[in-house]
């Protein structure tokens, strides 16, 4: 049986106002533990829930529907990559930040396709975890150094290989959409995008989930493969437009 907090907000211990509320599935009790106590040393962090398998991650997480969700891959009773497809498919704008052990190259294309924002190896500094919740949190995509060179293949080969781009590669998006995938995809937070475009943080968030919802995407970073690969940009890394 999985140990749940004993502050679970639903026993009537709510978090502070304003604080980053996050799940954490993770099979491995010591090290659930020290991300709890980890985490508890953070203000602005309230770990609302710690499960220890897939079927309960879904569970609470759709229950208590917190900002971030930290999960890992390899669990007793399934995959944490199917865990992050049911969750975004009933939560669609949670932030979900992997945090495993694995370095393979298919679990880091498989999680971003189904919804990651985040894919992080265990041999992450502690003290840098709750940097990297808030950093998810806020919608910027987050990647352990020793993978980028990875994921950066996997983007070149599928842009390689992606259909040739439409006159028109996102008409169903309107022109302020199309404003906000060019900014995702040069890599931009909800923040930065906010303050580029002059609008609220909540308004960008709305318009990232129309987007994915529009395109039938899962992911910013598929979202940003979308735009290079149908002419919205020349460059993620610079912005330059091909038209």
């Amino acid at each position: 049986m999985t140990d749940h907090l004993t502050s679970d907000p639903a026993a009537g211990d709510t978090p502070a106002a304003g604080s980053l509320r996050v799940v954490l599935v993770e099979d491995y009790a010591i090290y659930r533990r020290g991300l709890q106590t980890l985490l508890e040393l953070e203000d602005d962090i309230a770990l609302v829930d710690q499960v220890g398998t897939a079927a309960e991650g879904v569970a609470r997480t759709v229950d208590l529907a917190p900002d971030v969700l930290v999960l890992d891959i390899y669990l007793p009773d399934g995959s944490g990559l199917e865990v992050c497809r049911a969750v975004k498919a009933a939560v669609p704008q949670i932030q979900i930040l992997m945090l495993t052990a694995s370095d393979e190259e298919g679990d880091l294309v498989e999680a971003i396709k189904a919804g990651a924002t985040g894919y992080l190896l265990k041999d992450v500094a502690p003290d840098q975890l709750p940097g990297a919740i808030r950093a998810v949190a806020a919608g910027q995509a987050l990647l352990s150094p020793s993978l980028a060179s990875t994921l950066l293949s996997e983007f070149a080969a599928m842009v390689r290989s992606g259909p040739e781009p439409h006159a028109d590669p996102a008409p169903a998006l309107t022109d302020r959409e199309r404003e906000v995938l060019r900014h995702v995809a040069r890599g931009m937070s909800n923040r930065r995008v906010a303050e580029e475009l002059f609008i609220s943080e909540n308004t960008v968030k709305n318009h990232v989930r129309n987007i994915l919802d529009k395109l039938q995407l899962h992911s910013r970073v598929e979202a940003a493969m979308y735009a290079v690969r149908g002419g919205l940009i020349d460059d993620p890394k610079t912005g330059g437009r091909s038209d």
